[in-house]
């Protein structure tokens, strides 16, 4: 019976993740839409503290009527509803230029999901991820060439976000909608084939399914669950050899003798932890392993250039993997760090840099930070008036990386590197290590932090929507 494997999947996440509280993640579609009803369907767990989350990402006409659907839906059942919305995501999208929209979208939406999660610490959420979004994921990953961590799929449960419909497929759910007359709404991007995941969806699983049976989406997604279990036996395997990591200044580094005479299976595994350990942000393809491995059987020195500073060195004695001696994340306190803002409100950054604030500015008058002109000025200490309507959400802190330029305020938006900012205040290597930029979600430098505002966000004579940013430094 379908309630009684979501009852069962429901406490095996609530036992893992010592969540007190049940939120389900609801777009309005089928998918979402059975899980709200699912759960409300379950008694043992109508005496928790329960909710709706809802994110608008505001891309299409219908976004409302989405929106209107689940609020409906949530007042009906007696559940609270809580409301996220998207701003400008196709722009972000098109001037980052590396970012899908699809890409775009999902980050918003976690972001919001992400400081839901820091507000309620005793909260699970659920999304409703299923089956055939295994399935999908499974081949798309293999696609693209992914390793095992890609090609296990979506993991059952991160932190505290659970996925408690990864084994029901979407025919099941669309049963249960038709019996319980669930009312939903069908997203038109799902048939869009501009989306690399529609495409897989509408072209290969077509193809796949005929050749294959109607088992076939529930055997991908068990495969999945098998993968992810052997990754687990395989870290376990690898936490010992681990320990012989060495760290050092500017990343990590272990002996060529030990890293050449480990099995075949663990090597690739070691060195995607060497990379995380050294500050990777994302995960390497496995081609790029590959050839990593390529370099440690020879018998000369080499050196391989990973990107965004990362470098990868192999001597006679032994192999290094970290920052480039130029690079301004070499030590490994806070190498490579990023944290999303994603809407006004105040952010403890990483590091213990401090806490950073973005408030709408309510003061009387004239807003700090304009002269007599209407132009732009700067606040007293930690503080700079800038001009909300610039602002594109979401932001992000980071910290500097080689070649970043900005438009220091009072220079007549004549571009300049912030590593000569630094230089003119005097900082130390560490102290540029821990300085962070504000930058906007286009990818202009707003503000580095405490010290000048980019002339782009100043306040000028037409500022309708003045935003405070504030700064309190870490010890």
């Amino acid at each position: 019976m379908l309630t009684a494997r979501i009852d069962a999947s429901l406490a095996r996440l609530f036992d893992l993740s010592g969540g007190r509280e049940l939120w389900i993640a609801c777009s309005g579609g089928l998918d979402s839409m059975a899980l709200v009803d699912l759960v409300c369907n379950l008694s043992r767990y109508r005496r928790r503290a329960a909710g709706v989350l809802h994110f608008n990402h505001g891309l299409r006409k219908g976004a409302r009527d989405d929106e209107l659907l689940v609020a409906a839906g949530a007042r009906r059942l007696g559940l609270v509803l809580l409301l996220g919305q998207g701003r400008k995501l196709l722009e972000t999208a098109q001037k980052t230029g590396h970012l899908s929209l699809e890409t775009a979208a999902r980050n918003a939406r976690y972001a919001f999901f992400r400081h839901f999660l820091e507000t309620r610490p005793q909260a699970l959420l659920l999304t409703a991820h299923q089956a055939d979004d295994q399935a999908e994921t499974i081949l798309m990953n293999l696609m693209r060439g992914a390793g095992l961590r890609g090609v296990k799929g979506i993991p059952f449960r991160r932190g505290r976000i659970g996925r408690p419909l990864l084994e029901i497929t979407r025919a099941e759910l669309a049963a249960y909608a038709a019996e319980r007359k669930i009312i939903y709404r069908e997203d038109p991007s799902n048939r869009d084939k501009s989306f690399f995941r529609n495409r897989i969806r509408h072209e290969l699983m077509p193809v796949i399914r005929r050749l294959g049976d109607p088992g076939l989406v529930a055997r991908l997604s068990a495969a999945g669950r098998r993968l992810a279990l052997d990754l687990e036996f395989i870290d376990r395997q690898l936490a010992d050899y681990l320990e012989l990591l060495v760290p050092e200044d500017d990343g990590v580094s272990v002996s060529r003798k030990i890293l050449r005479e480990l099995p075949e299976a663990l090597r690739y595994h070691f060195l995607g932890a060497m990379l995380r350990r050294a500050g990777a942000r994302r995960q390497v393809p496995a081609r790029v392993l590959e050839d990593l491995e390529a370099l440690l059987a020879g018998r000369r020195e080499s050196r391989y250039d990973l990107g965004a500073g990362l470098v990868f060195r192999a001597g006679p004695e032994k192999v290094f993997i970290g920052f480039k001696a130029s690079s301004p994340v070499e030590s490994r306190e806070l190498s490579g760090y990023r944290c999303e803002i994603p809407d006004f409100g105040e952010y403890r950054l990483p590091g213990e840099l401090g806490v950073l604030g973005l408030k709408v500015f309510s003061g009387n008058g004239m807003p700090l930070g304009r002269n007599r002109n209407g132009e732009g000025m700067q606040g007293p200490g930690n503080t700079e008036i800038v001009d909300g309507e610039k602002l594109l959400f979401p932001l992000e802190i980071r910290n500097w990386t080689p070649g970043d330029r900005f438009q220091p305020l009072g220079l007549e938006g004549h571009s300049r590197k912030v590593k000569k900012l630094f230089a003119e205040n005097g900082l130390t290597r560490q102290q540029r290590l821990r300085q962070p930029l504000l930058v906007n979600g286009s990818g202009e430098i707003i503000w580095v932090v405490g010290r000048r505002l980019d002339h782009r966000f100043r306040l000028t004579a037409t500022t309708r929507c003045p935003v405070a940013l504030t700064f309190r430094p870490g010890d």
